[in-house]
């Protein structure tokens, strides 16, 4: 197990690191079917949350009607069901009845916290970040950036996932653009903002099973708008739709998390090494207070994105777009 996850099983154990007050919006958990790493982004949660806070678990079903498969295991997905009603026991658990994919259990995800909840800012997080003591802290600092800078749309606090200990300490203040959408949170205005556009990305994906979108049709689609992406997730449909509206998703650039996703819808264990994934450092110590980014940088950042989603640029990683 993950040395944070650890960390926050031990805390969780024995009834330590509990926070002295609510932390400020609901937090949603989409799960599959990966019980192992569920358990390890919960046990890294826990400690940073207390009852008051509304935790809600989006469980993805197994079965897909579209492509008749079954994408999961039955057994995978309650042993998820299970660890998260076991380590968050006032938590809520809202289960698919069919596999949605997670484009669509992400849009069920966001509709309930900024729709049905009338949720201002919240945090979503799938299974496959786990957290550092740091996190939620963090993020709160960022949401409060975005509530009062339209320009920012999503806020992570992942980080450089490949710096080094000396240089996170260094720049332990700093704020950087994100690449992917890892443990992001966002206010409801931001969501509202670009839903013109991500309704048009879902209903290209609305009818399939996620695994077997047409791929064209969404190239088809952002180059239609100007932009030659070539990524036709879920996740490269938020960044091209805060692009073209002018927003910009901030990180910070200390890791206040690491990724284990060695193996998912998108990730395979050569592509997580390939990635240096595994070699991410954590950030150790108090939690920087934090500063809103400048005029400049945000102007600086939006360039670089709309570049990219122009066909310039460099890719956010190596490995990136594979």
């Amino acid at each position: 197990m993950d040395w944070l996850a650890g960390l926050g099983r031990g805390l969780w154990r024995f009834g330590q690191a509990r926070p002295a007050r609510p932390v400020g919006f609901p937090i949603a958990v989409l799960s599959f079917d990966r019980p192992d790493y569920l358990r390890q982004v919960l046990y890294s949660l826990r400690p940073q949350i207390a009852e008051p806070d509304r935790v809600i678990l989006f469980q993805d079903g197994g079965w897909n009607r579209w492509s008749g498969r079954q994408k999961g295991s039955t057994e995978l997905i309650a042993r998820c069901v299970a660890a998260f009603r076991r380590i968050i026991p006032w938590g809520e658990v809202v289960e698919a009845s069919e596999n949605l994919g997670i484009a669509l259990n992400y849009e069920r995800a966001e509709r309930h916290l900024f729709e049905d909840l009338r949720a201002e800012k919240a945090l979503f997080l799938e299974d496959d970040l786990v957290l550092s003591p740091n996190y939620l802290g963090v993020v709160g600092q960022l949401l409060d950036f975005a509530e009062q800078d339209k320009r920012i749309a999503y806020v992570a606090a992942y980080g450089d996932l490949w710096a080094g200990r000396r240089s996170q300490r260094r720049r332990a203040h700093d704020l950087i653009p994100m690449h992917e959408n890892w443990g992001a949170a966002l206010t409801r205005s931001a969501w509202l903002a670009e839903r013109p556009f991500r309704k048009q990305y879902l209903e290209l994906v609305g009818d399939c099973d996620y695994s077997k979108r047409d791929h064209e049709a969404i190239k088809t689609f952002y180059s239609c708008r100007g932009w030659k992406n070539t990524i036709t997730s879920q996740d490269a449909a938020r960044w091209v739709a805060c692009a073209e509206r002018g927003a910009v998703r901030v990180t910070t650039f200390p890791c206040h998390a690491r990724y284990i996703g060695m193996r998912g819808e998108h990730s395979t264990p050569k592509l997580f090494k390939t990635s240096k994934f595994d070699k991410t450092v954590v950030f150790r110590g108090a939690p920087p207070d934090l500063a809103a980014p400048m005029d400049d940088e945000v102007a600086r950042w939006l360039a670089a994105e709309r570049q990219r989603f122009q066909g310039g640029g460099e890719p956010f990683y190596v490995g990136h777009g594979r």
